[in-house]
Formats: C-alpha cells, sequence, structure tokens
C-alpha cells in the first residue's frame, strides 16, 4: 500500500491545468525527462504495433499521452488513485483502447501481462519495502522482453551527494513557482511526503529483481531508468 493518500498531497482539489503546470515547474528536469522518454520509444518500439501498456499512477495523463501519440495502436491500461487526476486523464487519451482503473497500484491485481510498464514520478511515495515489492511485482506484471520506463524523484547514497543535490531540488522549486502559495505546498510536498531512495540502491533493487538496468538520464534528483526483463 501506498505510503499516502491521494488527499494528502492535494491532488482531488488541482484542476488540471493547475497540476500540469505545477508538477512541469516542481520536477527539475520534468521536461528532458519525457523527451528521453520519446527519443526511447522511437528508436526503440515500432508505431504500428498493438502494444499492451501500464501507467502507473497516471495522474492527468501527460506521460500516457506521449506514450498514445508515439504507439497509436497501443491499449492501455491508466492507474490512479484520484478521481480528480484521472478525470484530466480522460481529457487527455479519451476512451478509445484505454481502460481507467482507479486504486491503489501496490495493492491492486492485474488481469493480463504488458509490453511496458511506465512509472514517472510516483513511486518514489512508497516506503523502501513498498519500493522493492513494488519491482517484483512489475517485473511479473511484463511479458518476456517487456519494457519498464521508471522515471522518478531519488536521492544518493553519499551524504554530501545526497545533500547538494536536494539543496538544488529545493532552489528549483524557489525558482520555478509560480507563487509563494504553490511554492509553499511543493516544498512541503517534498520535505514530508517524498520518501527518496538512493539510486544506487534502486538499481540494485531491480537488478535482483532481474532486471537489466540501464541508466539514460540523471540530473539533480531526476532519473530516467529503462528496465529490461529477459
Amino acid at each position: 500500500m501506498s505510503g499516502i493518500e491521494a488527499k494528502e498531497l492535494n491532488y482531488d482539489r488541482y484542476s488540471t491545468e493547475q497540476y500540469d503546470r505545477d508538477i512541469i515547474n516542481s520536477i527539475p528536469f520534468h521536461k528532458e525527462l519525457h523527451e528521453r522518454i520519446e527519443s526511447f520509444v522511437r528508436s526503440h518500439l515500432e508505431s504500428s504495433k498493438e502494444y499492451d501498456i501500464l501507467d502507473l499512477g497516471v495522474g492527468t495523463g501527460i506521460t500516457a499521452k506521449l506514450m498514445r501519440n508515439l504507439l497509436p495502436q497501443a491499449r492501455i491500461d491508466a492507474v490512479d488513485f484520484s478521481e480528480q487526476m484521472m478525470t484530466g486523464a480522460r481529457k487527455k487519451l479519451g476512451e478509445c483502447n484505454v481502460r481507467y482503473l482507479f486504486g491503489d497500484y501496490a495493492d491492486m491485481t492485474f488481469d493480463r501481462q504488458y509490453d511496458v510498464i511506465t512509472s514517472v514520478i510516483g513511486i518514489h511515495h512508497q516506503d523502501t519495502a513498498g519500493k522493492q515489492k513494488l519491482f517484483d511485482k512489475i517485473h511479473s506484471l511484463l511479458k518476456p522482453g517487456g519494457i519498464f520506463i521508471f522515471g522518478d524523484l531519488v536521492t544518493y547514497a553519499e551524504e554530501n551527494e545526497a545533500a547538494l543535490n536536494n539543496a538544488k531540488h529545493y532552489h528549483h522549486l524557489v525558482e520555478h513557482a509560480a507563487d509563494e502559495k504553490t511554492l509553499t505546498e511543493w516544498a512541503h510536498h517534498h520535505m514530508y511526503l517524498n520518501d527518496l531512495a538512493p539510486i544506487e540502491k534502486q538499481i540494485e533493487w531491480l537488478e535482483k529483481t532481474g532486471f537489466k538496468v540501464q541508466k539514460d538520464f540523471l540530473k539533480i534528483n531526476t532519473v530516467l531508468l529503462l528496465c529490461f526483463k529477459n
């Protein structure tokens, strides 16, 4: 089970437009992260193929919309525990070849396997045990040869490196927040609601699960890992 509820994250009172603005402004390199995902999908997946895709924590559908644009024949299962976020996702994705699954993906069971699983800026809310359990679950849900596209916030094993990059994260919030109220909310979110794990440990957990892990992007606390199931 996730360590927090949707109401703690204020998701249910954000309009889609406000959330999209704030998440892009508040997550360092959010745009660059998605550019890297786009580059990977274009070079490794076939646009005409009918992939089964699971998006864990679809939010308002920013990542799922990117996948839909690149892979228009794909079938997408979009999961979230916020009705408000799902409403935003529906606006972006529509109903064709999309199933909207409401609930906490840490607790849910799924009735199929997938070619691709995506999770972008969400798993950092799981605690250490939750992350490891979820990585096992994701591996089991992928078809042989499947891919886990994992973009998230992380920290570092070495204390000075962790402290420096956390300071840079807060500096980014100060520089990019729309106003002081927004800054307060996202600084509180980062300080009290995020549960960041060292990138080194997360790669270790993923490899132990059975993934071959490629570190595609890492700046400040933002990472993109491409995880391949044999």
